[in-house]
């Protein structure tokens, strides 16, 4: 009896003792993301869910605009309806299955500052999050807590859209199309680090809970001295209840290089633990408009390989790209295709916390290959082994 009760305490002390297995953990320890996001879910964008019952029946105006126009439009009641058909049914469980089975091992979230249920710091905003549509909490949840976690994909929870907006995007649902007024008062900054806040309490000890996105492509109106102070404040007040999780950083839209202002020198260790520093790369915008294929080329095994490379600040993550281009480089040709996508994935994987592509499914990817589809390049064999 004594052996037998020594044996079983030795067998808790080993179980106790072995490390946890999740992929999340293994990433904060430095494996990097091979991930994609997904995109259209929690934060609704109409270009890449057109087919969704959500836009039925909506004014065209409206629709580009994101989902607080799209909420004041069918007002709250439909609208919470149909988004609750909607979240039921672009993002499940046996999307996150597939995503694993495709050798992926992260997937990059976007929610938007409705999601905690609350605003604490008043002001002409204070309200505003009422206005959208209850419920995209629980399908978080669901991710963390139980599909993630079965299926051994981390989580990255990205603030997609601010309070104020941080850019005027659709992607951020604002308030104002194409105004960002974000950074344009304390209480909308305070409201994101109190979202910030809220989402890492939540899920700090959530298995596959990988950390924060702190705030998707600040552009705009948006100060760099104000988003620099939030995340330096952000900063500390996750680091309170977390000392693990990652902690990610965004520059401007436009800062979105090698030597663009002292990026490189911003919160690094070893004061500043676990911050990673986000990029979206993307060859549609930003000058990329009238590009042809040779210049694409030229870029991807030129500079944009030599920029990820000599880049000194906090690890580098590429949290957003796509194989998608404009029709002036059309990619038709099979090999030119190979050597266009080997060749970003190859740049890409040089980025020491990883990458997550954009996006995982949108409208229409089961008829035909899309590049903003990456499960429809993975089905058809057209994505390069990472």
């Amino acid at each position: 009896m004594q052996r037998a009760c020594v044996v079983l305490f030795l067998l808790i002390g080993l179980a106790l003792s072995v490390p946890n297995n999740h992929v999340a953990d293994r990433i904060r320890n430095g494996l990097p993301m091979r991930g994609v996001n997904l995109g259209g879910w929690l934060v609704a964008e109409h270009w890449m869910t057109s087919t969704s019952s959500l836009w039925d029946d909506i004014p065209g105006d409206v629709v580009q605009q994101g989902e607080y126009a799209l909420m004041k439009s069918c007002g709250n009641f439909e609208g919470t309806r149909r988004f609750g058909l909607h979240r039921s049914d672009w993002i499940t469980e046996d999307d996150i299955e597939e995503i694993a089975k495709s050798g992926l091992n992260a997937v990059r979230v976007p929610v938007g500052f409705w999601i905690t249920g609350f605003d604490m710091q008043g002001g002409d905003e204070s309200q505003d999050w009422k206005v959208y549509a209850a419920g995209a909490l629980e399908y978080l949840d669901l991710l963390v807590q139980d599909w993630a976690k079965k299926h051994n994909i981390a989580v990255l929870v990205d603030l997609h859209a601010a309070r104020g907006s941080q850019n005027g995007y659709d992607h951020s649902a604002p308030k104002f199309f194409n105004k960002s007024t974000w950074s344009n008062n304390t209480q909308n900054v305070e409201n994101s680090i109190d979202v910030l806040e809220f989402l890492v309490k939540r899920y700090k000890d959530e298995e596959a809970f990988l950390g924060v996105g702190c705030l998707n492509e600040p552009g705009g109106t948006t100060d760099e001295n104000v988003l620099k102070l939030y995340y330096t404040k952000a900063y500390d007040r996750i680091r309170a209840i977390s000392s693990k999780h990652l902690f990610g950083v965004a520059p401007l839209i436009t800062q979105q290089q090698l030597n663009a202002s002292d990026w490189q020198s911003f919160l690094l260790a070893p004061k500043h633990t676990d911050v990673i520093h986000e990029w979206h790369k993307y060859f549609k915008f930003l000058g990329w408009e009238d590009k042809t294929e040779d210049d694409v080329l030229k870029y991807v095994y030129g500079e944009l390989k030599s920029d990820i490379k000599n880049w000194k600040g906090n690890r580098l993550f590429i949290g957003e790209w796509s194989l998608s281009t404009n029709p002036s480089a059309p990619f038709k040709d099979a090999s030119r295709w190979n050597t266009f996508a080997s060749g970003v994935v190859d740049a890409y994987s040089n980025a020491p916390a990883g990458w997550t592509y954009w996006t995982w499914k949108v409208s229409n990817d089961e008829e035909q290959v899309l590049p903003w589809s990456l499960r429809s390049l993975i089905r058809a064999g057209k994505f390069p082994k990472f």
